[in-house]
């Protein structure tokens, strides 16, 4: 029923708590997960607001997104090697605005079901903005599993 789970991580401890039961779905007939990092453009990207920096701040930014986009695909690959024993396991580092990336993915990857934490690095900034589950969720393609920490 759930072939391909797209499984969402910002690495938090919430996010690490869906992976046991990630597991527990190989007997449900998983066998593919695709693990995804979402790199939050919104955060990252500031020299459009301080341009008046000039070039040193755009370079600053790219060499950034590099670090951040280098961090996120060493620590998808520690995910992907720990999924990797029970199941076919892809890791994807992307860029833009969290929940509608992951929907993108979800949707590209042609995903059964996504599981996901409730809650993300980030409570204070989800508190004020919404949760990036609780987007997911609601414009979700696909169900959704969302495991509280």
């Amino acid at each position: 029923m759930f072939k391909r789970v797209l499984y969402p991580t910002d690495f938090s401890d919430c996010a690490g708590a869906a992976v046991p039961y990630l597991r527990k779905l190989k007997g449900a007939g998983t066998a593919e997960i695709v693990v995804v990092h979402v790199i939050d453009l919104r955060h990252a990207a500031f020299a459009e607001t301080v341009s008046w920096f000039g070039e040193s701040i755009k370079q600053y930014e790219m060499e950034l997104f590099n670090n951040l986009t280098q961090d996120a695909q060493r620590r998808i690959d520690e995910v992907c090697r720990r999924l990797g024993r029970d199941f076919t396991v892809r890791g994807i580092v992307e860029s833009g605005v969290p929940f509608k990336t992951i929907i993108d993915v979800a949707r590209r990857e042609k995903a059964t079901l996504i599981v996901l934490g409730s809650h993300g690095a980030s409570n204070i900034a989800e508190m004020l903005m919404g949760s990036v589950s609780e987007k997911v969720v609601r414009k979700s393609p696909v169900p959704c599993l969302v495991v509280k920490r």
